[in-house]
């Protein structure tokens, strides 16, 4: 009991830590931004209108390599630290590089299946139905899809609840899913935010959810990224990636409405633990931007 305690403790611990650090590393870089617009306001009246300013606002269409939430591990020194007799390690990633099982629609699961982790197409195309038939409300199933009927019809000792996933491991007992295709997708899906895909951020295999994108698109884009290339917008993007243009192009508001260019959210994944001990804890955090700093806006433990 006392070691659950403690590393408790060291979870929660570890987590402000973290938001801390994003919250010194979002107000310095919005005090820089703030007095370079007031260098450059031309009156009194441009002042008072800069020093007013929200934070979100001063990061508006601001360079994405001058974000200070581009690279969120960066923040944190060290893999593991020390909380009293207890330790716990941090991981914080942006909530946009990782695709939201909740939010994704038909296009984003296949392409998510098929082209990011290489599932056959066939295959993918039939998780994707049965996913969005687990979420639904109805019973009617999908072509390619299953309801009650068809997972009681095969054994199944697990239903579709016919509601959002409230667990990513739920995705374990959709109709077509594998241990294996399981084990390769869990890490970069995720159950929080508004299902927007950071361009800058999102690996590879996230990148290809985006409708309308294809992988020689992604590769110039990822090699762009390594440069120290990263577009602010959807212009700029078309202009680098002459791919990215056509599907821009191609695909209109269901890109720009799933695309962003800037780290709004981060989540702050913490375990702690004491050394020789039987119990881990998880503390799991999401935090936005907000003019006092990093502002929780979900939280868990476990």
């Amino acid at each position: 009991v006392l070691d659950g305690a403690r590393a408790r403790a060291a979870a929660l611990a570890g987590s402000e830590y973290a938001r801390s650090m994003l919250t010194a590393a979002l107000l310095g870089q919005a005090e820089e931004l703030r007095s370079e617009a007031m260098a450059s306001a031309r009156s009194s009246r441009s002042r008072r209108t800069v020093e007013r300013r929200s934070v979100s606002r001063l990061f508006r269409g601001v360079d994405p390599l001058e974000d200070p939430w581009r690279s969120p591990q960066d923040l944190i020194v060290g893999d593991e630290m020390a909380f009293g007799t207890a330790r716990y390690a941090v991981l914080m990633r942006d909530v946009g590089a990782a695709l939201n099982l909740n939010e994704a629609n038909e296009t984003m699961l296949q392409q998510f299946f098929s082209m990011g982790l290489r599932v056959d197409y066939a295959e993918a195309d039939k998780i994707a139905q049965a996913i969005l038939d687990w979420r639904d409300e109805d019973e009617i199933p999908r072509i390619n899809g299953g309801e009650r009927e068809e997972y009681m019809r095969e054994g199944a000792l697990v239903l579709p609840p016919n509601r959002d996933f409230v667990a990513i491991d739920e995705l374990r007992h959709v109709q077509g899913m594998t241990p294996e295709i399981y084990t390769r997708a869990a890490k970069f899906i995720t159950l929080i935010g508004d299902g927007d895909l950071n361009v800058n951020a999102a690996p590879e295999e996230v990148l290809l959810a985006i409708p309308g994108i294809n992988e020689a698109t992604v590769t110039e884009l990822l090699r762009l990224r390594d440069s120290g290339t990263l577009p602010r917008n959807d212009n700029q993007l078309a202009g680098m990636v002459p791919g990215a243009a056509t599907a821009i192009e191609a695909e209109g508001r269901a890109f720009t409405r799933r695309t962003t260019y800037t780290t709004d959210q981060v989540e702050i994944l913490v375990e702690g633990w004491v050394d020789g001990g039987l119990v881990r804890v998880n503390s799991r955090v999401v935090v936005s931007r907000g003019n006092t700093g990093a502002t929780v806006v979900w939280r868990e433990t476990f």
